[in-house]
């Protein structure tokens, strides 16, 4: 998520910082009420480090951790307390533990390398897995395989072991430093031996999204990517949200030769602490359980700050529904800090689950605004998107209201020929509409109308169409083509009037079309402002906002264009019904696509936003604006050329007006008289249209 204004005061003050994500297996009801905490052995002061300095505390945590006295998990008894841990082994085990002077990894490798060195049975092929070969402790009497390749490993802590050379992570070891404001730092080293096969394009690093409490509360984890390296060289990585999940993943692609690479990640989490009456709780995954490699050996560190103290702690390891308390151990590394290894290595899909009881004084409370931040984070997408939705609804309601009361109107100025007039009236195009085409052609000179006896001409009078409207000039270029003078209304040119009408028509079409979505534009586009302001929203708190408003723009399309299936007109009754039926059902799909990103809710509202602005966008188009105006306007002038017909026919204005007569119907109201015999051409009209 994205706070920088917020997070400059806030680092400077509590070290705050983001965070990310794990999502509780059945460990979250293994710890239930609060235990004092056993005594920890104390380290003389001068041997402490540095607590200013980060490096130093972790490799004091590393080395205490390799020479640990060990507790573990396998006298657990009920998961019910909240400090069911903290058993110690017998002496002699203890004995053996520091007769050894051993870390608990090195142990394992040398556990399994010795199983390479001994005598196997023979049903192994030569395809047996590593961590197969480190279960084996019974088999005897087996011939030897001395076909089984090692590589030498560096570990982070400059320690060098064999490992088998398949495909694996031999170490892997994160520490979590919570801080007193609740925040944790957090840095992992992960050791990888690669072959070009599942790292092939290198580690990627994948972390649930959100953090679920005992009572089921879920809630949004804050991550902030500080830095990655491999092999001590920074790579710049980022965060990328992938349904319920986080991803660290490389800016650039990049092919990960076969070798043994170390990866250190460093990060900071927010909010994945739960705070309860009498305690608080820091649970996680540590290899995060999706790893499709074995991890030979997985360990962690938890500190608090100094001269705080743990009041139980468990770890767990297996599958999240079959998790074992007896693979792995707890190391008291200090009074406040604790080290976790697991005994075996996890398989492909096992993770390693710790679980921490610490004393509730121990973290400073949260501010207000931090609360209101961490809301918004929660629940911004529905917020969001419900503003978005009732600024788009009530904006709409209101402006069609007064659309409604003629208030809306704007005179905006267009070309009217006489056949868009009809056209706006009747909202149907004729023969007729298309021989007032003609006739107004007529009273641009650039044609005339002749009868000769039975026959009837068009004769070109010039090939001057710049003034004339686009429409018009498409009727002449259909009807004089070659250098065409005239064309006789026949038979014979049925085909090319047919043609220039069905032209005509389209154009006419579509320009009404045009101008009712150009009168209305603001509406459509105000509502298309609002949508993509929620989605900017959305995608703003989103941990990955520029992948968040890819996924919310293809899903807003998506809809759009159901939404638009399923408004459409159909003649077919069962046609109809089927279209609309799938389209409701793949946009209902789209939603639950959509949900895996943002809330549910967010999604259903999102989806409403589009439909309102298509509804109200379809209401508009057919029945406000200016169009509406322009019909007034129309019908006010079809009445003025019925109530004037008498005057008009015996003035100037008839030539004028002659195509808008015909267009009207209102030829039988104007006559043949001495002031129009020159102009007129209604009953040529009248004749050409029965004959068209």
């Amino acid at each position: 998520m994205k706070k920088s204004f917020f997070l400059f005061y806030l680092l400077v003050f509590f070290f705050l910082f983001h965070s990310a994500q794990a999502a509780v297996s059945t460990l979250g009801e293994a710890v239930t009420t609060k235990r004092e905490a056993k005594p920890m052995v104390q380290v003389p002061q001068d041997a402490l480090p540095d607590p200013n300095n980060v490096e130093e505390v972790r490799a004091f945590f590393k080395e205490r951790f390799e020479n640990a006295v060990v507790s573990t998990a396998d006298e657990i008894g009920d998961l019910g307390m909240a400090s069911a841990i903290n058993i110690q082994h017998s002496a002699e085990y203890i004995a053996q533990m520091q007769e050894s002077k051993k870390s608990v990894f090195e142990k394992i490798y040398d556990k399994m390398m010795g199983r390479i060195d001994e005598p196997q049975k023979a049903e192994f092929s030569p395809e047996t897995i590593f961590y197969e070969l480190a279960k084996i402790e019974e088999r005897q009497n087996s011939i030897p395989r001395p076909d089984i390749a090692v590589v030498k490993v560096r570990l982070p802590n400059n320690k060098v072991v064999l490992a088998p050379a398949q495909e694996h992570i031999p170490y892997f070891l994160a520490s979590y430093h919570i801080l007193p404001t609740g925040s944790i730092e957090v840095v992992e080293d992960i050791v990888v031996v690669a072959n070009g096969q599942k790292l092939k394009n290198g580690f990627v690093k994948l972390m649930p999204k959100k953090t679920k409490s005992r009572a089921g509360v879920e809630k949004k984890i804050e991550i902030e990517l500080l830095d990655v390296s491999i092999n001590g060289k920074s790579m710049p990585h980022r965060l990328v949200e992938t349904g319920k999940n986080i991803m660290i993943v490389p800016q650039e692609k990049y092919f990960l030769q076969p070798g043994i690479y170390t990866y250190r990640y460093r990060y900071l989490l927010d909010r994945k602490l739960w705070y309860y009456d009498d305690f608080t709780e820091f649970y996680t995954d540590v290899t995060g359980s999706y790893l499709n490699l074995v991890i030979t050996s997985a360990n962690a560190i938890v500190s608090v700050p100094d001269g705080r103290t743990f009041n139980s702690q468990v770890v767990m390891t297996g599958y999240k529904n079959q998790l074992s308390n007896n693979r792995a151990v707890v190391a008291s590394l200090d009074q406040n800090a604790l080290g976790f290894a697991s005994l075996t290595p996890l398989q492909a899909g096992e993770g390693m689950h710790i679980l921490v009881s610490l004393d509730k004084n121990i973290f400073l409370k949260p501010s207000l605004s931090q609360r209101l931040i961490w809301l918004i984070g929660d629940y911004g997408d529905i917020l969001f998107t419900l503003l978005g939705l009732l600024c788009i609804f009530i904006s709409y309601f209101l402006s069609f209201k007064e659309i409604k009361r003629r208030k809306a109107g704007q005179k905006m100025r267009f070309k009217q020929t006489s056949a868009f007039k009809r056209f706006m009236l009747t909202k149907r195009y004729d023969t007729r509409s298309f021989v007032s085409a003609l006739l107004e052609l007529v009273s641009y000179n650039v044609i005339d109308m002749v009868r000769e006896k039975d026959t009837y001409l068009l004769i070109k009078k010039t090939d001057r169409l710049k003034n004339i409207p686009s429409a018009l000039k498409g009727i002449v270029k259909m009807l004089f083509k070659n250098d065409e003078s005239s064309i006789e209304i026949s038979a014979k040119n049925a085909l090319k009037f047919d043609r220039a009408q069905k032209k005509h028509e389209s154009r006419i079409k579509f320009y009404y079309t045009y101008l009712k979505w150009r009168f209305n534009v603001m509406y459509l586009l105000f509502g298309i402002a609002m949508l993509a302001l929620t989605m900017a929203a959305v995608s703003y708190i989103a941990i990955s906002p520029i992948e968040t408003i890819l996924i919310l723009f293809v899903s807003v399309m998506t809809q759009a264009f159901y939404f638009w299936v399923f408004n459409h007109e159909y003649r077919n009754k069962k046609i109809r019904y089927v279209i609309k039926t799938i389209s409701v059902i793949f946009a209902f799909l789209t939603v639950l696509f959509l949900s895996v990103y943002i809330h549910f809710m967010a999604s259903v509202l999102l989806a409403a936003c589009v439909y309102v602005i298509m509804f109200y966008a379809k209401l508009f188009v057919n029945h406000g604006g200016l169009i509406k105006t322009t019909v007034i306007e129309l019908e006010k002038l079809k009445q003025y050329l019925q109530e004037n017909a008498l005057r008009i026919a015996s003035s100037f204005e008839f030539d004028k007006e002659q195509a808008d007569i015909f267009s009207f119907e209102l030829e039988e109201l104007y006559p043949l008289n001495e002031q129009n015999q020159k102009t007129y051409r209604l009953d040529i009209a009248k004749a050409i249209q029965e004959r068209l």
